[in-house]
């Protein structure tokens, strides 16, 4: 079923968007990269991810609002909030957590709009 339409739209919306990514990215990259060759990183990358992570979502939920959590582009970026928080508790398991996120993360953004726009929840016919 698809979206209803946009509530909100924001100024500038796709430089700031493309920008919030970008330092997500990287974030990510410097976290999990680290992570991988087993040294010790800068806390800033876990930080630049998290905090561009949140801006990326309460844009979405702006736009979007609460619905937007019902869908399954939403539901992946919560699992992915849930499961970073796994890595602060779980801090053997965070290569394989990581990973978990970045497959969620690659799903999010390349899966084809009908399919992340389909409603985890609710009955058929049912907007």
């Amino acid at each position: 079923m698809p979206k209803t339409e946009i509530k909100r739209q924001i100024p500038f919306d796709q430089p700031i968007k493309i920008l919030l990514l970008a330092l997500h990215a990287i974030g990510f990259s410097g976290w999990f990269g680290g992570v991988l060759i087993g040294t010790n990183s800068s806390p800033v990358f876990p930080a630049l991810t998290n905090v561009s992570g949140v801006l990326l979502v309460l844009r979405e939920l702006y736009k979007e609002g609460w619905e937007w959590l019902g869908y399954l582009e939403g539901g992946l970026t919560i699992f992915k909030a849930v499961v970073l928080i796994l890595c602060v508790l779980w801090q053997s398991g965070v290569p394989l957590l990581l990973g978990v996120v970045l497959i969620c993360g690659l799903l999010t953004s390349h899966l084809p709009k009908e399919i992340k726009e389909r409603r985890l929840y609710g009955a058929k016919g049912i907007p």
